[in-house]
């Protein structure tokens, strides 16, 4: 079985935000060797047919719900997907599409306790998706966000944080220390990093060890230089249940993701956990 943590269908809603010439110049950076036809062609359908073609069983769809940023040339687009689309998907493609809810922690779009408790405590959405670094320039420890962990332990819901090199308006947003304070302050609370905080590879991988509650989702970020023996070799060892794939469609094709991950020095175990065990078991699938 094959999960994929990181998948952004290419329906006109996503696209929206992954516009062609913002997606080239971050897909060429980290390897992508062409974009997804069905990307191209902005078709949800054509979508699927390649998940078939790469053997993905499902695509994770994170909603997004964030504000433009600029980093010097970098413009990243605002995010703004209603979170009743990702449930449209997942009723559109059963079992193969399943959707976070976009949660936007400062407010200014919706309210993040009471759009979580809608769309995902009682409603269809399995977990939540936050970036915070993007919302109000806070780090996901930030006390402000506290109720929202708070309600999402509780109701055993999967917080997926944005993490990485442009997770904000600067690099220092990649530190994962503040997730080390969120996961000790919130023992319970099922965390996944994603992009899994590259390029502090090393300080993501200890809060890892420190914390069974945290997953390592580095996505297309697992291929940049120097990156995937660190990756790959704790993945063998002691986080083999907390590491997941991701491609961050359509950011690198499924096939190549696919195919380049399944080419790293895994264990067969620890493969076939990140592969797909292992987000069955935090998504109780």
């Amino acid at each position: 079985m094959i999960i994929d943590m990181r998948a952004r269908p290419p329906s006109p809603q996503f696209n929206s935000f992954f516009q062609r010439d913002f997606l080239e110049g971050l897909a060429t950076r980290v390897g992508a060797k062409r974009l997804s036809q069905a990307f191209c062609d902005e078709s949800a359908h054509d979508f699927i047919d390649e998940m078939d073609a790469a053997n993905v069983d499902v695509a994770i769809a994170l909603g997004r719900n964030s504000p433009a940023m600029k980093s010097g040339k970098i413009v990243t687009p605002a995010g703004v997907i209603p979170n009743q689309h990702i449930v449209d998907l997942q009723l559109e493609f059963p079992g193969r599409i399943i959707g976070f809810a976009g949660i936007d922690v400062a407010g200014e779009i919706h309210n993040p306790m009471a759009e979580t408790q809608s769309f995902v405590v009682d409603g269809d959405l399995h977990g939540i998706f936050i970036e915070p670094q993007r919302a109000f320039g806070g780090n996901p420890d930030d006390a402000r966000i506290f109720p929202l962990y708070e309600l999402c332990q509780a109701e055993s819901v999967p917080v997926n944080i944005m993490t990485g090199p442009v997770s904000g308006s600067h690099v220092g947003f990649a530190d994962p220390a503040p997730i080390d304070r969120v996961a000790g302050q919130f023992p319970d609370l099922k965390i996944i990093c994603g992009h899994g905080c590259w390029p502090r590879v090393d300080e993501m991988i200890a809060v890892a060890f420190k914390h069974a509650n945290v997953y390592v989702s580095p996505d297309c970020y697992l291929f940049m230089p120097g990156a995937a023996s660190r990756y790959v070799g704790a993945a063998n060892g002691f986080t083999a249940d907390q590491f997941l794939f991701g491609s961050a469609y359509p950011v690198l094709p499924l096939d190549q993701a696919v195919e380049d991950f399944k080419n790293l020095p895994f264990s067969y175990t620890s493969l076939e956990k990140a592969l797909g065990l292992n987000a069955k078991s935090l998504l109780n699938l």
